[in-house]
Formats: structure tokens, C-alpha cells, sequence
């Protein structure tokens, strides 16, 4: 039996006032007044209260004249409150997974639903239920969904079945394939049922039911592509359940995969004993239409039919790693684009700010596919294709991890080739590009080289140098060798100041702004007359965030073009109130100007230092409160 919030806070009184050694009965009126609500609201929680505290051999007393008390041992009270600790655990949840919750409701219901109801439900206030709603009615009018509020009845959602169900799709995606609980080679793993707006049970079955269609079929689907046509499922059956069917079939009667899509509509069917209208299984074609039946080899024979992709990539570097994998996921993502089925990528928000470099190249490549086939790719698949680009920049990174190695001894034979073998084995990062005696090495260019290991002394070294014999003990070794590696970093460990070095107080600005537009403009127009951007980067900026929005929590990060930047820095802008910006109301804006000119080594360091910056939300909450520039500079530069 579920409890109210309210009904919980009446048996923790009645159990507390029996803890007082002089306790009385409480009268209805007493309980009324603590908890503000009417006598008769009292005796028909006390109803409620009566048959749950039953079941645990606890009686619940109400004597005309004497008041209302409850009745048992102190095992079995207790026993009662460790029940209630657990289900306020399980219940309270935090405000993102809550408001998620709230949200999915709203698009399970064509009624309206109440304050009261929520409240009672979620275990919190009615005000911070209305701020929920503030907060859902804001993201959806980023999509074009209004909210009705009706007094006296509640709130609905006013939206067609198919854009409900896109809507669904995106919320259940979330909730299943979150952080802690992803589809890793369609073994389906799920977050705890309190949590979900999909029964547990259902998820099951139906992973069960289409990964076996997926087998018995021969059907090859990516992870994504398996997790769009399973959320799918999901919603269909739980609106179908409802009674709530898709009106509308936009793809003709196309007879390829109609067979396949009957096949697996029948075993859900059966699994689940419902029945599909006929243009629900069309929907479930579409689907499979999108996938395609892939095989690697085949996909494999378009390698070289892509320019627009090759192209692009020699404009900004690639290795072949990079170029048949984006291929490989463009050529099995574009029939799915063109026919407008788009996936969900729970992990699109933490891609956008960690990965902002790779998200940029993204979106800059989605946009050449979305001109050339007239088609709308979005910050989901987008957020894929980022994924690829941040491979490539780790293996660069690791590459750059690598130490360019050479031993020096009195004669390159013998010991050497045993120090050799040594640190080969002890530092997988140390490439031995050379081994070389001593007068080998005084007519060797070092240039390249960032490590000396040496087994005699050397005059006047230009690189770091270790001194080690080849018997020396390991740890010894490894010591030397961490210290030298280190103390040739240094430099670059160095780079918060490669960060403070991009803010100035003459490009900080505090000011109004009517919208994001006007945002990005007046921070252009400091740019540029601080000569740090060329003409049209305002356009450029602007152009930019259409793509994308840059807006996350309260702060967004527009970007300059390189193009059109003279000089790399950093503008901020601290809003006097707060505009909408996407989905967010956004605070405080910094506009990020990078030239071509700036390496990816210190893009790296930089972007470190600014995303820890960004995801502290002290120092974030002390910049939009500060009232000076020089605030805002000690606070970035970390004074």
C-alpha cells in the first residue's frame, strides 16, 4: 500500500507522541492544526493509516472523548518507520529525475493532472511541483509544445500522438540508457523500477522478444539503431495499451522489411496479448526501413563513394581510423535521415561540454550532409558523430604521450641493448628511437628527441638526461625516468596560465540583453573593436548557434569562426537578467574566439581548464554574482 506524504507525517506524530513518557491521545483537531488540513481530511487519512499499520500487528485507536493514539510494541513501530525510510528513499527523488518523471506523465495522459496529485506523489511541496512545471513548460517551448493550465483542474499537454510520442521516445531513452545503465551489445541493463516510466516487466519481455526477432532474422543493427526501435516498442505498446494509436502512414506501401516488421509485431503480440492496429506495424517498418539489413562487408564497398566526407576531413586532419569509421556510421545513418527516424543519445548534453572541439567538427560535417540530401540531422546524431572526432583526438593525444627515446653508453653495444630491453619493458610510453655510443651521439640531432638515458656522462646536455647503470634496481629506474618526464612537462603543465591568458578585463562586459541574439552581438561588437574579431564574425556567431545551441544549465559558450579571429580570447558577458537561450535560461555568456593559428596541444590544455571552471558551480554561482570586472577576473584566474 502506497502512503501520501501526508499520511506518513501523521503516523510519525502518533509515533512520537507515544515515545513521550506522559503522552495523551491527540484530538482530529490537534492533527488538523499541525498539519493544516481539515478534521475531515484527518479521519479519512486515519482510514488509510488504520489498514497499513495492520499489517504490521499495530493497532491504530480512536475513542470518542479521549482522542486518537496508536497501539503496539516498539519492534513493530519501529519496524513500521524503517518501511516508510525506505519507500521515502526510493521516493524522493532528486529535481532532474523527478521533473523527467513529472514530464513523461504529462505525455503518458491526455486528462489534466494536479498539483496536488504530484505533490502527494513525489513527496514535496506543491510549490516546488509548480516550479517543475515552469521548468517543462520552458523545454517545451523550445519544441513547440504549449502546456494548458485550467484552475481548479490541473495541467495537460497539448500535443497529436506523434509528437508525443517523438517526446516519449527522448524521455524513456534517458531514463534507460543513462550513465549507469546503457545498451552494451543489446544486453540490456535497467535503472532501479521507481525510477522508470516504463514498467520493469515490459522492458524485459520486449528486449527479450526483439533481441530473438534480431537473431532468428539475421537483422544487423547498431547499438543505437537496436535502441531506437526498442524505445520504440516500448511506447507503442504501453499507447496502444491506452487505446492511443499513429493516425497518419507517410510511407506508402512499401513492401520491403513489411514481413519482418509483421514477423516481430506478431511475437509481441503473443507475448504480450495485445493486438497492433495495422498502421502501427507500418510505423514499426519505418523502423527497419531506416536500420537497413547491413553487413560490414558491405558497407565496407562504399569506402571511396564519399568526397563530401573526405573532403571535409582533409581541412582539418584525420587518420584512416577516423575516415572509414565516420564513413561507416554515415552510410549506415543516412537512409534513417532521409527518412526522418532519428535516435536519442542519452549522453548528448555530457558530449556537447566535455567534447567541445569534436562537437564543433561535427557540426560543421552535419551541416554539408543536411545541405547536399535536404535533411534535418539533430544534436542526438550529431553527438554520435562528435564521438568519432574525440577518438582521433585522443589518439593523436596519445600519440603526443609518446617519448622520443635515445641510450647512450661509451661503446652503443652490450650494456645498452640491456638498459634497452629494460625500459622497454618497464615504460611502454619511451620509444627507443636510437642507441647510440658516444661519438655517435655528439654527431646525432637531438632535435626530435625529448629523453636521454645515459650510462656515462655527457657535457652540456640539451635534453633531459638520466643517469643510470644497466643494473640499476627498477625502482630506481622508474624514479629517474617519472622525474625527467615530469620536469620536461613542465612547461606545458604549466598552462593555466595558457587559459588566464586568453581573459581580459577590457573584453568583459555587464549588461542587459534582450535575447541570445542580442547577446552574441554586443559581445561582437567589444571583440571587434578590441580588435580581437574580423567583420561578419557576429553573423558567423549567430549562424552557428542555429545549428546548435551552446546553452547548458545557466551559461553559454558561442563561437567565433577562426576565420574571422585575429587574436585568440575569451569574452564574457554578465547578464543583469537572465534570457532564454534554446532550452535554458542562461546568466552568463562566454563568447570563445580561437584563431587557426591555435594547436590542438594547447586547445586541449586550455579547454581542460575551462570546462573545470564551468563545472564548478560555486565559482559560476559567485561570477554571475559579482558586480565587477575585476570579480570576475580573480574568479577565472582562480585569485
Amino acid at each position: 500500500m502506497d502512503l501520501t506524504k501526508r499520511q506518513i507525517q501523521l503516523i510519525l506524530i502518533l509515533v512520537e507522541n507515544k515515545k513521550e513518557s506522559d503522552h495523551q491521545a491527540l484530538s482530529a483537531k490537534d492533527l488538523s492544526q499541525r498539519i493544516n488540513v481539515s478534521t475531515k481530511t484527518i479521519y479519512k487519512d486515519l482510514q488509510v493509516i488504520g489498514v497499513y499499520v495492520k499489517n504490521y500487528d499495530v493497532e491504530l485507536v480512536k475513542k470518542p472523548r479521549i482522542g486518537i493514539y496508536i497501539k503496539g510494541s516498539d519492534k513493530k513501530l519501529l519496524k513500521i518507520l524503517t518501511e516508510i525510510e525506505f519507500n521515502k528513499k526510493n521516493r524522493y527523488l532528486d529535481r532532474s529525475t523527478r521533473r523527467e518523471l513529472v514530464f513523461s506523465q504529462l505525455l503518458n495522459t491526455d486528462v489534466y493532472i494536479t498539483t496536488q496529485y504530484l505533490s502527494d506523489k513525489y513527496f514535496v511541496n506543491r510549490q516546488i511541483i509548480l516550479d517543475d512545471i515552469d521548468n517543462i513548460e520552458l523545454r517545451l517551448e523550445s519544441i513547440g509544445v504549449s502546456l494548458i493550465r485550467k484552475s481548479g483542474k490541473g495541467f495537460k499537454l497539448n500535443l497529436n500522438e506523434e509528437q508525443r510520442r517523438k517526446i516519449l521516445t527522448k524521455v524513456i531513452s534517458r531514463q534507460l540508457f543513462n550513465s549507469s545503465s546503457i545498451i552494451n551489445e543489446h544486453e540490456l541493463k535497467i535503472v532501479s523500477d521507481n525510477n522508470l516510466s516504463i514498467p520493469k516487466s515490459l522492458i524485459t519481455k520486449v528486449d527479450k522478444v526483439l533481441s530473438n526477432f534480431i537473431i532468428n532474422e539475421h537483422m544487423v543493427l547498431n547499438d543505437y539503431e537496436y535502441q531506437s526501435l526498442f524505445v520504440h516498442l516500448l511506447i507503442a505498446v504501453e499507447r496502444i495499451k491506452l487505446g492511443k494509436f499513429i493516425d497518419r502512414v507517410y510511407w506508402g506501401k512499401s513492401e520491403t522489411f513489411l514481413k519482418e516488421a509483421e514477423v516481430l509485431v506478431r511475437s509481441i503480440e503473443d507475448e504480450l496479448s495485445i493486438k497492433f492496429p495495422s498502421q502501427e506495424i507500418y510505423y514499426v517498418q519505418l523502423h527497419l526501413l531506416a536500420a537497413g539489413k547491413k553487413h560490414a562487408s558491405k558497407v565496407k564497398a562504399n569506402l571511396n563513394a564519399n568526397n563530401l566526407l573526405l573532403e571535409y576531413l582533409k581541412k582539418i586532419g584525420f587518420d584512416n581510423q577516423l575516415y572509414e569509421g565516420l564513413l561507416l556510421h554515415i552510410n549506415s545513418s543516412l537512409n534513417r535521415w532521409k527518412l526522418g527516424v532519428s535516435i536519442t543519445n542519452p549522453y548528448k548534453d555530457e558530449i556537447i561540454r566535455k567534447y567541445n572541439y569534436a562537437f564543433e567538427n561535427a557540426i560543421h560535417l552535419k551541416e554539408l550532409y543536411e545541405n547536399k540530401y535536404n535533411i534535418t540531422i539533430n544534436d542526438d546524431e550529431t553527438a554520435y558523430l562528435a564521438l568519432h572526432f574525440e577518438a582521433f583526438l585522443e589518439r593523436k593525444r596519445a600519440k603526443n604521450g609518446i617519448v622520443n627515446t635515445i641510450i647512450v653508453c661509451s661503446t652503443g653495444l652490450g650494456t645498452s641493448q640491456l638498459l634497452a630491453a629494460r625500459l622497454k619493458r618497464e615504460f611502454s610510453n619511451l620509444k627507443i628511437i636510437r642507441i647510440l655510443s658516444y661519438d655517435e651521439y655528439l654527431d646525432f640531432d637531438i632535435e626530435d628527441v625529448d629523453l636521454i638515458v645515459s650510462t656515462i656522462e655527457l657535457s652540456a646536455p640539451t635534453k633531459p638526461v638520466v643517469y643510470a647503470s644497466p643494473v640499476v634496481s627498477t625502482d630506481e629506474l622508474k624514479n629517474k625516468i617519472n622525474i625527467a618526464i615530469e620536469n620536461n612537462d613542465i612547461d606545458a603543465n604549466n598552462n593555466d596560465n595558457l587559459f588566464n591568458s586568453l581573459i581580459s578585463d577590457k573584453n568583459i562586459l555587464i549588461s542587459k540583453a534582450s535575447s541570445w541574439e542580442d547577446a552574441i552581438t554586443k559581445m561582437g561588437i567589444l571583440l571587434e573593436k578590441n580588435q580581437i574579431l574580423k567583420p561578419n564574425s557576429i553573423k558567423s556567431a549567430i549562424a552557428r548557434e542555429h545549428l546548435s545551441y551552446t546553452s547548458f544549465k545557466n551559461i553559454a559558450t558561442p563561437h567565433a569562426n577562426p576565420k574571422y579571429v585575429k587574436q585568440s580570447q575569451i569574452g564574457v558577458l554578465k547578464l543583469l537578467n537572465p534570457i532564454t537561450w534554446g532550452k535554458q535560461k542562461v546568466s552568463l555568456v562566454f563568447f570563445i574566439a580561437f584563431n587557426q593559428n591555435t594547436p590542438q596541444s594547447e586547445l586541449d590544455k586550455i579547454y581542460d581548464r575551462f570546462w573545470d571552471i564551468l563545472s564548478n558551480r560555486k565559482i559560476i554561482k559567485e561570477i554571475i554574482s559579482s558586480k565587477t570586472k575585476e570579480q570576475i577576473i580573480n574568479l577565472l584566474k582562480g585569485k
